[in-house]
């Protein structure tokens, strides 16, 4: 299984599980997986493979916590930072 598939798995399963920190972790989730991309357009690749992933019907169903969305601003956020950066 591949980088990408891995996450979106770890991020849906913790959409599901609703708990406190959830948030803390799935930024952290992302920011491991953003390590493995190294310039500015394989890192944007990457941001847009995984939001795509993430909007899946499939992914988007399990949902509840409302995980995602922090996930989006959260990618959003470090695109951002990698404007300024490179």
């Amino acid at each position: 299984m591949n980088h990408l598939h891995e996450t979106v798995r770890r991020l849906v399963s913790l959409a599901g599980s609703y708990r406190p920190g959830a948030i803390i972790e799935a930024e952290q989730m992302v920011d491991t997986y953003l390590a493995s991309f190294h310039g500015y357009r394989a890192r944007r690749a990457a941001m847009d493979l995984l939001r795509d992933q993430l909007a899946c019907p499939n992914c988007r169903s399990h949902n509840r916590s409302g995980l995602f969305e922090q996930v989006e601003f959260h990618l959003q956020r470090r695109r951002q930072e990698m404007v300024r950066l490179f």
